[in-house]
């Protein structure tokens, strides 16, 4: 009897050995991520890639995600979309091929972006992403399931134009910007919004992408009657607009810049009365919220280094991994697409960011808008309502 207690033994083993595999197994969920960790378009995917890991070990340290009574740890996938198209399809596609794999976050610029995206469209999988041509997608066949995580140029204009006009006591504006389609829309949607807040836009210009000198331009504004300026699109074009506006004179010395730094505006402050930005998250360089200091040295403990510039990126999906794992435990599965988006856009949740979604997946979110007055540089925050 005894060589069959020894045969049997082993068998016994690996079978308790595959159970324990099997449990071990079903007790992960594997959540995919696509992003450009490499390439010129990782400042901003770096950091959008450290918030997901963040909000995961975070969540995991705290007893993972509870489904029907039994814990779940989340488990990240990460593919490298390269900043190229064909990279983020590539990507995209590994990840599909996961049976596992039913929740995807990734990509901020819209070249890989809408590559992946076509992908996630095709197939059974729930898909946050943070790019601006998502937009165009978001509310059509193929995108029920996708949602994007930062506010579109309309929801940004509801709250960044009110808080603008009124911080730095504009009533009277004049609109400069490349001569670009993205140009015309920004018209079309903060024209309207601007008259409606009281403020007059008697003049509008537009000016070639290339342009280096814009003096022809900004004398058109001269001795107009304005009290600011609205600009864009970058950094480099919006402080050579400043340093020439200063220069020539006659001109306003308050700008609104549909963008997202204070930059441009440092060089001048002395000779600018005011200028407002876009932080499409939440300021991390002049912290006041107690959230967002917490969250600062929670980044600092897991990166194991210092903020950068482009840090507050890492916000985009931070906290839309926490309203996943809430919707998983209220639906009660990490499988059911079509129920966990749902349950997704019917949550408000107070995080970092205050995150809600429309029914076709846009958000709706609480903003920071920067500011430089009286020389020094501070941020109110504004609601998307």
């Amino acid at each position: 009897m005894k060589p069959l207690v020894s045969v049997v033994r082993p068998a016994a083993l690996l079978l308790g050995g595959l159970a324990l595999a099997l449990a071990a197994h079903a007790q992960t969920i594997k959540i995919g991520m696509v992003n450009s960790l490499t390439g010129p378009h990782s400042s901003f995917d770096l950091p959008a890639s450290e918030g997901v890991l963040m909000a995961v070990d975070e969540i995991n340290k705290a007893g993972g995600v509870n489904i029907k009574g039994r814990k779940h740890q989340l488990r990240v996938v990460s593919e490298d979309a390269q900043s190229k198209p064909e990279f983020a399809v590539s990507g995209a596609q590994r990840l599909l091929r996961d049976d596992d794999i039913k929740v995807i976050f990734g990509i901020m610029t819209s070249g890989p972006g809408m590559a992946a995206a076509t992908a996630f469209s095709k197939s059974e999988v729930l898909y946050f992403g943070g790019f601006t041509l998502m937009d165009t997608l978001l509310g059509k066949p193929g995108a029920e399931t996708m949602l994007r995580t930062l506010n579109n140029d309309a929801t940004v204009a509801r709250s960044f134009i009110p808080t603008s006009t009124k911080e730095l006591g504009i009533t009277k504006i004049g609109v400069m910007l490349p001569n670009e389609d993205v140009s015309r829309s920004i018209v079309a949607i903060y024209k309207p919004l601007l008259e409606a807040a009281g403020v007059q836009v008697p003049l509008v210009e537009y000016f070639q992408p290339d342009t280096q000198d814009f003096a022809p331009v900004l004398r058109k504004f001269q001795n107009q009657g304005l009290d600011g300026m609205l600009t864009g699109t970058n950094d480099a074009l919006v402080e050579a607009i400043l340093r020439q506006a200063t220069e020539l004179g006659g001109l306003p010395k308050k700008f609104m810049y549909r963008g997202g730094s204070g930059a441009p505006a440092l060089k001048y402050a002395k000779a600018v009365d005011g200028f407002t930005w876009q932080i499409l998250t939440r300021d991390l360089d002049n912290a006041a919220d107690p959230k967002v200091k917490a969250w600062i040295e929670r980044y600092k403990a897991f990166t194991k280094k210092e903020p950068s510039p482009n840090t507050y990126w890492g916000l985009t999906f931070y906290d839309s991994v926490f309203m996943l794992a809430k919707a998983m435990e209220e639906v009660g599965s990490a499988t059911d697409i079509k129920a966990l988006t749902a349950k997704v856009k019917s949550m408000s949740y107070e995080g970092v960011r205050t995150m809600r979604f429309d029914k076709d997946g846009r958000a709706q979110s609480d903003i920071d808008i920067g500011m430089l007055k009286g020389g020094k540089v501070s941020s109110v925050r504004a609601s998307a309502n």
